[in-house]
């Protein structure tokens, strides 16, 4: 439900009308519930936009799609969310980095799936000619970080890399790291009787300075038998779940059990 409330929302919203300056959009779902979605770059004051569409919701999950921005902005608008205990969420197959992803770590939960891309690098200056890290700003958001409750490891992460690259978050990382998630769920794509297979999940998520792989198991469950070693972006197709495994096949007719966290969504 909360997947596809994300997607439906985010999508609508912000990428059919191509979105650049920031956006905040909000709507009611329920009783005191809304959904406050959050698009296009980041600004000085938009914290004070975000703030009076949240002063609409007693409980709300805030929807990111953003390439950054001000760290500032995204800061602060991280900070009204954990003060509201609000949710973040990023949709599949959408992206939120930089300053965005600042606001991310707010959520009391932070949600993602395979296929979103959450990532961060250094804050820093521009004078026009060059991006230089800037020290203050890293501390600023080193603080930030411990004020969420994130460890010495997590805030490591989020900093280390250059003004001119991105982090890219991995399910892997942040547990390895110790910031904490939900994931989406996954769900199966359904077809007409008689209908040609297609096969629109796929394998994505791995670390590539890791194993790189995604093991096919017979049963739900770590301890079973490994089928199969299977590669990033193989193509499956999802028939049934349970818990944190879901049952695939693939187009060579193998299935299995697969870790959802590692199975994205959708192709066609």
């Amino acid at each position: 439900m909360l997947a596809r409330s994300i997607g439906t929302l985010v999508l609508a919203a912000f990428l059919s009308s191509g979105a650049s300056a920031a956006e905040i959009r909000h709507q009611p779902v329920g009783e005191g519930v809304g959904f406050i979605a959050i698009g296009g770059q980041l600004d000085i004051g938009d914290e004070r936009v975000f703030e009076q569409a949240a002063a609409s919701y007693e409980r709300g999950v805030v929807l990111l799609l953003s390439p950054g921005g001000s760290a500032i902005a995204g800061i602060r608008i991280g900070e009204m969310i954990r003060d509201r205990r609000f949710s973040t969420g990023v949709a599949p197959g959408t992206t939120c980095a930089s300053a965005c992803a600042l606001t991310w770590l707010g959520g009391f939960n932070r949600y993602m799936s395979a296929s979103s891309r959450i990532g961060f690098h250094a804050v820093f200056t521009d004078d026009g000619e060059a991006r230089r890290v800037s020290s203050v700003g890293n501390a600023f958001v080193g603080a930030y970080a411990q004020r969420m409750g994130l460890s010495a490891s997590a805030i490591a992460l989020i900093v280390r890399e250059d003004p001119n690259a991105i982090e890219w978050l991995t399910p892997a990382k942040a547990q390895s790291a110790g910031i904490s998630l939900r994931m989406l769920e996954v769900e199966a794509p359904s077809r007409p009787t008689g209908a040609t297979p297609t096969y629109p999940h796929f394998v994505t998520g791995l670390d590539p300075l890791g194993d790189n792989w995604l093991a096919l198991k017979a049963s739900p469950d770590l301890r079973s038998k490994r089928l199969a070693k299977l590669a990033p972006d193989t193509p499956l197709r999802v028939s049934d779940r349970s818990g944190r495994w879901i049952s695939v096949e693939l187009p060579d007719g193998r299935s299995g059990w697969v870790a959802r966290e590692y199975v994205g969504c959708c192709r066609r």
